[in-house]
């Protein structure tokens, strides 16, 4: 087990927001039981939403999902 992660529960962990020392970019290291259990594999996007009381809810992208649907297409690019 790691400093990244704790297991608070039989289906919920508390993990800890990481910084890369040469890069500062910040990251989050899962459990792998808790990738199993949600179908999550190294490489898919999540999407972050706020709660109303502070906490974060995150969940995989769908394939179909369109990051640009309802825009104008832009022409001349």
């Amino acid at each position: 087990m790691t400093d990244a992660y704790r297991k608070t529960g039989d289906n919920s962990w508390t993990v800890t927001v990481q910084q890369d020392g040469k890069t500062k970019e910040l990251y989050l290291e899962f459990p792998p039981d808790a990738l199993d259990q949600v179908g999550w594999d190294e490489g898919d996007t999540l999407i972050w939403e706020e709660l109303d009381h502070g906490a974060w809810s995150l969940t995989k992208k769908k394939e179909d999902d369109d990051p640009l649907e309802g825009t104008e297409p832009t022409e001349g690019c």
